[in-house]
């Protein structure tokens, strides 16, 4: 009962926040395990994001509201299939000189910057970044419409998600697989944290 209750005290928590940085607050406190849910996903984080924590916690402090990220890999997977990864991180981000920074280190560091806003046409379509057993397992950057928002921010306020709805859409992919040794550190650079080595 007392997780059940930990659940609807952390969702009304959610359901207050009023802005995009409210929300990366709360994004950071997901991270580091403080907050049992977030709209989008129903438990904490994945292992394979515990050597991640610190430097997507700083990249929320910044205001880099982080939603899918996932480290390079290559090698077998739960399934014993082999599981081939492109470092990855998406989110959304409100502040257009944050926007812009990011968007210069990653395109200086030669990491695939995918940025799309319900203003911007061609929408952007995304690339893929896991492939099992050699097939396309999952695609980052896709431009999400309102829609889909909607279904991730579930229980948001109305505020929030119009937020969320006219942020800028944020996707860095390192283009080589397995690899972790350049989108990770850059965003500590640009973020200024040190975290141990993926």
């Amino acid at each position: 009962m007392a997780g059940w209750r930990k659940k609807r005290a952390d969702r009304r928590r959610w359901a207050a926040a009023q802005s995009l940085p409210e929300l990366a607050d709360l994004m950071t406190l997901w991270v580091e395990g403080e907050l049992s849910v977030w709209p989008g996903h129903a438990g904490g984080p994945d292992p394979e994001t515990t050597a991640l924590v610190p430097t997507l916690a700083a990249a929320n402090r910044a205001g880099f509201l982080t939603d899918t990220s996932q480290p390079g890999c290559d090698g077998p997977g739960f399934d014993g299939l082999r599981w081939q990864q492109r470092a990855a991180v998406t989110g959304l981000v409100a502040d257009e000189e944050l926007l812009a920074r990011i968007r210069r280190a990653g395109e200086a560091a030669g990491l695939l910057v995918l940025i799309s806003h319900p203003l911007l046409l061609p929408q952007g379509r995304g690339a893929t970044c896991t492939l099992r057993d050699g097939r396309p397992y999952t695609t980052f950057g896709e431009h999400m419409p309102a829609h889909i928002l909607r279904h991730i921010w579930q229980g948001i306020s109305r505020p929030a998600f119009d937020a969320v709805v006219d942020a800028w859409q944020v996707c860095l992919i390192d283009p080589d697989i397995g690899r972790n040794d350049r989108l990770w550190p850059l965003l500590d650079d640009l973020f200024a944290t040190h975290p141990a080595t993926v």
